[in-house]
C-alpha cells in the first residue's frame, strides 16, 4: 500500500479550482447520497473499499472507506460514527484518489480538465492512471442511465422495466502538443494518434514486434513518441 500511495503522489498533477457550493473548505465536506430504485449502480466498484484522497496541494488524507459515483462523476465516501451514511466530497477540493479492491487490485485517479483533450471536453473529471507513475494512457469509465420511462407516454409509464445503468470504457493516449487523444487497442488506432511522427511510430512497432493489446503496449509506444 505504501508503494502505491507514493505512486499516487507522484502521478497526479494538482489543479487550482474555484469552489463551488457542493460542499465545504475541507477535503471531507460533502453532501448525502441515497439509494436508489434503479438497476445496477452508478459506482466504479460494487462495494466502499480501502483508499486516500489527494487534496489540491498533494496532501494525502487518512484511509477511508471509498467509491467512485462515476455517473455524478463525485468520490463518496462511509461515515465512521455508525451511521453508514454515503457522503459525497466536492470534487474541487481534490485532485485524484487510490482505491484497493478486496483482490488488492488499485485504481489510481487523477483530475483532468476538457481543454486538455484533442476534442475538447465540456467538463472536467476523473481517469484512472493505467501504469503508473506515467500518466501517458488514460481509462475513462462512463455511465449512462438508460430509463424506459423518460418519455412520457403511458406506453412507457406501463412498463415495469426499471432504468439502468449501462457502463462504457474509452482509452485515451497523451500525443501532440500534450493533448489527450481517443484510441482503441490497435496498432492502426495509436499510429493514427501520433500522425505527426507517424513513420518513426511504424518503425518502432514494427522492430519491436509489438502488437498493442492492453494500454501497457500503448505506454511503451508513447514512452518512445514523447522521447523523439
Amino acid at each position: 500500500m505504501k508503494k502505491i500511495v507514493y505512486l499516487l503522489v507522484l502521478s497526479i498533477s494538482c489543479f487550482s479550482f474555484a469552489q463551488n457550493d457542493i460542499g465545504g473548505n475541507t477535503i471531507t465536506d460533502g453532501f448525502q447520497i441515497r439509494a436508489s430504485a434503479e438497476k445496477g449502480s452508478p459506482y466504479l466498484l460494487t462495494e466502499w473499499v480501502s483508499g486516500y484522497i489527494v487534496d489540491l496541494n498533494g496532501n494525502l488524507s487518512e484511509e477511508k472507506k471509498l467509491n467512485y459515483n462515476i455517473y455524478e462523476n463525485v468520490l463518496t465516501y462511509k461515515t465512521k460514527n455508525g451511521s453508514n451514511k454515503i457522503m459525497a466530497i466536492n470534487p474541487e477540493n481534490y485532485s485524484g484518489f487510490v482505491l484497493t479492491d478486496a483482490n488488492k487490485k488499485d485504481y489510481l485517479f487523477t483530475k483532468v480538465k476538457g481543454d486538455q483533450f484533442t476534442k475538447e471536453k465540456k467538463e472536467t473529471r476523473f481517469y484512472q492512471i493505467i501504469v503508473p507513475p506515467s500518466k501517458n494512457v488514460l481509462l475513462e469509465t462512463s455511465k449512462t442511465l438508460n430509463d424506459p420511462n423518460k418519455s412520457g407516454w403511458i406506453s412507457s409509464q406501463n412498463t415495469t422495466k426499471r432504468a439502468e445503468y449501462e457502463s462504457d470504457n474509452a482509452y485515451y493516449v497523451l500525443a501532440k502538443d500534450k493533448k489527450y487523444t481517443k484510441i482503441s487497442l490497435k496498432n492502426s488506432s495509436v499510429i493514427k494518434a501520433f500522425k505527426d511522427k507517424k513513420n518513426e511510430v511504424s518503425a518502432f512497432i514494427k522492430s519491436n514486434n509489438i502488437k498493442i493489446q492492453t494500454a501497457a503496449d500503448v505506454d511503451k509506444v508513447a514512452v518512445y513518441y514523447h522521447s523523439l
